[in-house]
């Protein structure tokens, strides 16, 4: 069966269209359901039991029992600095200061636990009641997977229709590539959030010396941004859904771009708000390297034609 130039360009393009509307469509029923689950978290992620095995069920098990332990280092700390002060008239606090507040910190120490689960808890309030707003206005659930659908809907997305050289094709691809950065990110911010939950005793305990009390407030700083994010990322995701009023359906798909875009610098945002750390996984996929991709399909087709 002979082929003509034309028609295998069609095949070489129909080939290429189906195995990417395969790949995105993977993508669509795999990631964003699972990205709405490590994003918007509430103190169920505490709950785990290997989670509870290693932070300690009491003040003799896990992290807590080694927080405990450095106690003794700081009153040893604390004597060792009031002697010396005798000899070099340097003021410290008194005994009694220093033995009211350990009283109050151990107390808090050991209940670190529940601390963190109360912080963790007010901020999925919040991010429910922004939740609670959105679904009201536009009866729509908001989510990464709503987001899905309301993306497909502006691009006419399906198996027959999708293709990748076209204005939707560039603007899916984009989206696409985007959100798997955005399940790196956000699961390290889900395994962060557990990291600084398991530091936080030792925060705590940081705040018996003046010396070292910089790390409790280092530490509630990076926390509190790593759960607020949830909190930005609602808001963006409801005015998300308020563009599907758009009219001009091409500003409406570059929007949809533009919150994909924002959700992936979320972290940024709120470092510039309240500081903090970043927790973005920088993916190597970029404008260049999809320039590049193209490029090279073409330089293909024409080596095969001789031209």
């Amino acid at each position: 069966m002979e082929y003509t130039t034309e028609s295998l360009t069609e095949l070489i393009f129909g080939v290429i269209n189906n195995i990417f509307a395969k790949l995105f469509n993977s993508i669509d029923n795999t990631v964003y359901s699972m990205l709405d689950e490590i994003t918007f978290i509430d103190k169920d992620i505490l709950s785990q039991n290997n989670f509870m095995k290693i932070f300690g069920n009491n003040s003799t098990s896990g992290i807590l029992l080694i927080a405990n332990s450095l106690l003794l280092g700081f009153f040893i700390y604390y004597a060792f600095s009031y002697l010396l002060s005798h000899l070099t008239l340097k003021q410290i606090q008194r005994p009694s200061q220093f033995f009211f507040k350990a009283v109050i910190f151990i107390a808090l120490m050991n209940s670190s636990l529940w601390l963190c689960e109360e912080i963790i808890n007010i901020v999925s309030l919040i991010t429910r009641a922004i939740n609670g707003l959105c679904e009201e206005v536009f009866n729509t659930e908001i989510g990464f997977s709503s987001f899905l659908n309301l993306l497909n809907e502006s691009l006419e997305h399906n198996d027959l229709t999708f293709d990748l050289f076209s204005f939707n094709g560039i603007i899916k691809t984009f989206t696409s590539v985007g959100i798997l950065n955005l399940i790196l990110t956000y699961s390290l911010r889900y395994l962060l959030i557990q990291v600084f939950v398991i530091m936080c005793p030792f925060a705590i305990l940081s705040l018996l010396n003046e010396s070292s009390e910089k790390l409790f407030k280092s530490w509630l700083k990076n926390f509190l941004m790593l759960l607020f994010v949830q909190v930005l990322l609602s808001i963006i995701l409801m005015l998300a859904f308020s563009f599907s009023g758009v009219a001009n359906k091409v500003l409406q798909k570059l929007l949809f771009v533009a919150v994909v875009y924002a959700v992936s610098r979320m972290n940024y945002f709120m470092k510039e708000i309240i500081g903090g750390i970043t927790f973005d996984v920088k993916q190597n996929i970029g404008v260049k390297r999809w320039n590049l991709f193209f490029q090279k399909i073409i330089i293909l087709e024409q080596n095969y034609w001789g031209l």
